[in-house]
């Protein structure tokens, strides 16, 4: 019988989790940031303004940008543990969506040399939000059978290549705010009522823009019947959407998913400060594995 080895997960605050969620799940977290009108926050400043809130103070805003994890703050957090002994895995943000991963990788190839063995793991999620949430719960399974650092390592990347992510932008101004798209796109987009469906890639490293519907409504179709057959053709047995408070949409597309699938349950939530300010206030993302 393999011996079990206490491994630490911690991710970063764009999976959408709350820091009491974080703590649940015996998770740690570092923090991104964003920069709103030039003013700079963390991603858990300003807890008493609740994420609804903060949407619609989105709305006003002439300018957001968002800030990556430095190398420093992730080799602080993983000699926390490893220090003990205690070995690390971390997922979070997508290395197509920001620097934060990379730095990541810096920090833990430090971590191991200084010590000498491999006591740290980072895994692309490919993904952000609950896409890296689904990460993470493989994970917790995979520790709870016993499995190595190594062994989750080479599983979660075999999972990250099969999920499947997409997520509906319905103001293209926040794309480009956040330098993602270009002004002529976001212009375009906008008067010519375009609201596309981007995905993440096959490799579940690169983002791309897939279809290009004529208004919102036409995108959650599209969306809901892409996805029908994506877990049906990929085998999907989870399923997770966040959004920027669209509950409605939410339940729409949650309960066609349930009613054509195999899929019963769907996990869904709001999404984080950070990735509001990517994304905009009106955008839904779903994510199956």
């Amino acid at each position: 019988m393999k011996e079990t080895k206490k491994i630490q997960i911690i991710t970063d605050s764009t999976t959408s989790l709350s820091k009491s969620e974080c703590e649940e799940m015996g998770l740690d977290i570092v923090e991104t940031s964003y920069m709103l009108d030039q003013e700079l926050h963390s991603a858990f400043d300003e807890e008493n303004v609740s994420l609804e809130e903060f949407y619609k103070k989105l709305d006003s805003v002439k300018s957001c940008s968002t800030g990556c994890v430095n190398v420093q703050t992730f080799e602080d957090i993983f000699d926390k543990y490893a220090s003990q002994g205690i070995q690390v895995l971390y997922t979070g943000l997508s290395s197509a969506l920001s620097s934060t991963f990379s730095n990541s990788e810096i920090a833990a190839r430090n971590i191991n040399e200084k010590y000498g063995k491999k006591l740290v793991a980072v895994v692309d999620s490919g993904s952000a939000s609950y896409g890296a949430l689904t990460i993470i719960d493989t994970a917790k399974e995979l520790i709870s059978e016993g499995k190595t650092l190594e062994e989750i390592e080479t599983k979660l990347n075999e999972v990250v290549n099969n999920i499947s992510v997409a997520f509906v932008a319905r103001d293209l101004s926040f794309l480009y705010k956040s330098g993602r798209i270009s002004m002529l796109e976001a212009s375009l987009g906008k008067l010519l009522h375009i609201v596309p469906i981007i995905y993440v890639s096959d490799d579940a490293r690169k983002l791309k823009v897939g279809d290009k519907c004529l208004g919102s409504k036409l995108a959650l179709k599209t969306l809901k019947n892409k996805f029908v057959n994506f877990i049906k053709s990929k085998n999907h047995t989870k399923c997770y959407i966040t959004s920027c408070a669209l509950e409605s949409d939410v339940e729409n597309l949650k309960q066609y998913i349930i009613e054509n699938t195999n899929i019963k349950e769907i996990k869904t939530g709001l999404i984080d400060k950070t990735l509001a300010c990517c994304c905009g206030p009106k955008t839904i993302a779903i994510f199956c594995c």
